[in-house]
């Protein structure tokens, strides 16, 4: 069983969704990537287990293939600055830049007008929005330090807090529907959103229409069956549950659960981060 990797709930009516699903018209269909856009900003926007504000001043919103393509173009928009991400964060960061590119992980050195900043909400280790985001947010502000945050795993979070148009230095956030449902992470579906266009290599993606379709029509139907608190709203006793089960503190994101015993999947911090969905999938089918 992986308890390692973060992945979605293992709900096999999710599945037999999917399986029902008539695909044979999304290949043909030339609105499908902005039919899914808009349906997908508004389904972000329509979160009540988060308060996330600010969204509507980031224009330029584009298909993307899950949010590593996201990453990789923001890597090479910032490639003459050292990209710095906490210890703990998803491991591609580290896997990507070491290739030619400068990162450093911010606990190691202060933050300076040449750096680059990524984060994750919630943070990929702690499955919680850290308490220090808006301080490191007000810091990379007044350095004049551009700022990713990468929301994949905003449809399986609670609590998350955060006005955008406070902080300056945001200049790119991402968003996937890989870790919302059973089989999603495979669709490779996304969006980034930006301020201003960047006339990259995603908007060209975007505007000559390469997008893959089937995957979007079958994530546009997902979205629109399935609230953006799926996971909270239907899992959360399962979640709990499986927690007290395995003596895990929870987390404001259901896929994880943090614990002092769990040594072997420490990540590189203080915390022991587990992935309890295959573990809930489990407990949901032994209820049927």
């Amino acid at each position: 069983m992986n308890l390692r990797n973060a992945q979605p709930i293992v709900d096999y009516n999710i599945r037999k969704f999917i399986n029902s699903i008539d695909t044979s018209d999304f290949l043909y269909d030339q609105d499908i990537a902005n039919t899914f856009s808009n349906n997908f900003y508004n389904w972000i926007n329509s979160s009540k287990n988060n308060n996330l504000k600010g969204l509507d001043g980031f224009t330029n919103r584009k298909v993307i293939s899950g949010s590593i393509q996201a990453f990789d173009h923001w890597y090479w928009k910032h490639k003459d600055r050292t990209v710095k991400f906490f210890k703990g964060e998803f491991m591609y960061h580290q896997a990507c830049l070491k290739n030619g590119g400068k990162f450093a992980f911010i606990e190691d050195s202060k933050l300076s007008k040449n750096d680059a900043v990524v984060i994750s909400v919630p943070f990929s280790d702690w499955g919680k929005q850290r308490s220090d985001l808006k301080e490191i947010l007000y810091n990379c502000t007044g350095l004049g330090i551009p700022v990713m945050l990468d929301f994949a795993y905003y449809p399986c979070a609670k609590n998350i807090e955060l006005d955008l148009c406070n902080f300056k230095c945001i200049d790119t956030i991402a968003f996937s529907i890989s870790k919302a449902f059973y089989g999603a992470e495979f669709l490779r579906i996304g969006m980034r959103l930006e301020k201003h266009d960047s006339d990259d290599g995603i908007d060209v993606y975007n505007s000559v229409d390469m997008h893959n379709r089937v995957s979007l029509g079958i994530a546009n139907q997902l979205i629109t069956n399935y609230s953006v608190d799926y996971n909270w709203n239907t899992y959360r006793n399962e979640y709990s549950q499986v927690c007290a089960d395995y003596n895990l503190l929870e987390t404001d994101c259901i896929m994880f659960g943090t614990g002092e015993q769990w040594k072997e999947m420490n990540r590189g911090t203080a915390i022991n981060r587990v992935c309890v969905s295959q573990l809930i999938g489990d407990r949901i089918a032994s209820t049927k």
